[in-house]
């Protein structure tokens, strides 16, 4: 336990601002928020998309038992001694309106239990990693905190820093699928936020205007579709590839079909030695996605961009295209200098006639600290957070940018129940790094960087994962 404490410590040190990864984007600057200090105001209006209903809550004898849950936490701790919850997140820009963890959440919690106030720390992706690391290394780790699934989460469970939360009453509510993403030895340390898919976000207007009748189906067909973009005078593709950790949304849609199309082990034979990292299957899945940089389909400069500036030039219609996730579904709604009806598809890597491989993965799950002098707290507030019929139960959902996978919730926003009525039938795979240990898809996301910038090949970066896989596996 010691040298894994010692481990971390240094690790963490080490990487100053390394990316985090999991399909996920962030604000530009950390935002913390202390305790509020009125009661919950009424939800606004939101614009675009936001404006559509995002769930549907199941009715009859599930809303009479989601109301009867509500009344098991009625209770209030008006007397209790003040308490002050630490709580850690990495959340991604939706809209101009109140955001669920930095307004919703402590005001709703403080209303329900006065003496209980919740400071928020909300960092961007690309430092939450390295700092939540460096808290707990400290014995100053977040109360609750939201992680990755899958390895990304094994190092911290290993440490001793995550609460057992397998006793979590609400726990059977969740999809069993998603839940058992943050199982290790037969122990569950997290609690499922949903689950979401990366995937390309296209103008349609664009693809019109550039003669695409038909969307690509195989990865030549993709490759006509951004010539036609280029020579209409469109920017095909935008990326901000100066925050790293988006090099993931290009290189998992691709890697989806490219190497799990032939082999859905490849993932565990890569902890038997059966498969590497350096196979021909990941060397072409980097070179496909360095293919589309070598031909001038991806934006000028994109080293120089933020993801929110990317995200931005495809809202102005600057960009045809843009590697992203469903996660952005309230980011890329937003009114930009052009409107224009917008698509979602995966990247169809694929040769023709193979099989055809789409993204479909557990979002962030909720963790709490295991060493934390406030259990007590910390369970009112998820008991509170994820009981049906609270007013925090229904504000999380209506916010949450993430795909339901609480028994009764159904998302409703029209593009992404098209995206997934599309790929019912096809195969998918959870993002790729849920099964690697943590520090590969860093190591993969600041190597590209170099592709990008003409510093390395396709075989250098898949190298570096090996080299990077074998020193944390121990090989």
């Amino acid at each position: 336990m010691k040298k894994k404490l010692v481990s971390i410590l240094i690790a963490a040190a080490m990487v100053l601002s390394m990316t985090a990864c999991g399909g996920g984007s962030s604000t530009t600057e950390g935002t913390k928020s202390t305790e509020a200090g009125t009661s919950a105001k009424s939800s606004e209006t939101t614009d675009g998309a936001k404006a559509e209903t995002k769930t549907e809550t199941a009715k009859s004898s599930e809303t009479e038992k989601g109301s009867a849950d509500a009344e098991e936490v009625k209770e209030t701790q008006d007397d209790g001694e003040p308490v002050t919850l630490s709580l850690m997140v990495t959340t991604r820009p939706t809209t101009d309106n109140k955001d669920f963890y930095l307004d919703w959440l402590p005001e709703l919690v403080k209303e329900k239990y006065p003496n209980i106030n919740v400071e928020l720390e909300q960092l961007p992706t690309d430092q939450y990693k390295q700092t939540v690391r460096l808290k707990f290394a400290s014995g100053q780790g977040p109360d609750i905190f939201t992680w990755w699934a899958g390895l990304q989460a094994k190092d911290l469970v290993d440490a001793g820093y995550v609460k057992d939360l397998s006793e979590f009453s609400k726990l059977d509510k969740f999809k069993k699928e998603i839940a058992d993403s943050y199982v290790f030895d037969g122990k569950n340390y997290g609690i499922p936020l949903g689950s979401s898919f990366l995937t390309t976000w296209y103008n349609k207007e664009a693809f019109e205007k550039a003669g695409i009748s038909q969307m690509p189906e195989n990865w030549d067909q993709f490759l006509e579709c951004c010539e036609k973009l280029k020579g209409a005078g469109y920017t095909p593709i935008t990326m901000g590839d100066k925050q790293s950790f988006v090099v993931q949304f290009g290189v998992y849609q691709i890697g989806a079909s490219q190497i799990y199309g032939e082999n859905m082990d490849f993932d565990s034979q890569l902890f038997t030695g059966e498969t590497k990292f350096t196979d021909d299957c990941w060397v072409k899945t980097i070179d496909k996605y360095k293919t589309l940089y070598d031909k001038g389909y991806i934006i000028e400069n994109s080293l120089g961009l933020s993801q929110e500036q990317s995200r931005q030039a495809f809202l102005d219609g600057r960009a045809a295209m843009i590697f992203d996730g469903s996660f952005g579904y309230d980011a890329l709604n937003k009114n930009g200098a052009e409107e224009f009806e917008k698509g979602m598809f995966c990247i169809p890597s694929n040769d023709e006639g193979k099989e055809f491989v789409y993204n479909l993965t557990p979002s962030n799950g909720v963790f709490a600290s295991a060493n934390s002098a406030n259990q007590e707290a910390i369970d009112k507030v998820l008991e509170y957070w994820f009981t049906e019929g609270t007013p925090l139960f229904e504000k999380w959902v209506e916010t949450s940018s993430d795909i339901s996978c609480y028994e009764g919730i159904e998302d409703a926003r029209p593009l992404v129940k098209e995206y997934l009525e599309k790929y019912k039938d096809a195969p998918s795979i959870y993002n790729l790094n849920n099964a690697w240990p943590e520090g590969v898809s860093d190591m993969m996301c600041t190597k590209f960087q170099e592709v990008i910038a003409g510093n390395a090949s396709a075989e250098d970066v898949c190298q570096a994962m090996q080299d990077k896989f074998d020193e944390l596996n121990g090989n």
